[in-house]
């Protein structure tokens, strides 16, 4: 059945602003287990209606930008935070051009939060890698399309 008018199947809700806050703020083995937990449950309900290629230019572009962080950095450089901040908008071309489909506007809303919460916390961006590549992992694990 076309996911046009008259599907009843639930939509894919984004990770909470509560949880998602607790993910990327928190430094603890909870928020660890969280994170673990809620990409498990959003990767599961993509691979349901999303393919890999409709993710993959976002995922692509989060590993570019994560080349740019060196290892001893402090603070993320001026450029990284930049090209962070300039993906909510490449994400949201994509949702358009998946003709807004729910799964992957949940999962650009849980990025677009989770970036909100990096500002130039280094840490803070390698959780949000880490709950990217755990929500990709958890998405091939369900048997997410890789086309």
């Amino acid at each position: 059945m076309n996911r046009q008018q008259g599907d009843q199947s639930p939509s894919v809700q984004p990770i909470s602003a509560d949880d998602l806050k607790k993910i990327m703020t928190e430094d603890s083995a909870e928020a660890v287990r969280l994170l673990i937990q809620k990409a498990d449950e959003l990767g599961k309900e993509l691979s349901k209606k999303l393919t890999t290629s409709q993710i993959r230019n976002i995922f692509g572009e989060v590993r570019s930008i994560e080349q740019e962080v060196g290892l001893e950095e402090k603070t993320l450089p001026l450029n990284v935070q930049r090209r962070l901040l300039m993906l909510k908008p490449k994400m949201a071309y994509q949702v358009g051009r998946f003709g807004n489909n729910d799964a992957l506007s949940a999962l650009v809303k849980t990025l677009s939060d989770a970036i909100n919460l990096i500002g130039n916390d280094v840490r803070r961006f390698h959780t949000f890698v880490d709950l990217f590549e755990a929500i990709l992992a958890y998405h091939r694990r369900y048997g997410g399309k890789t086309s």
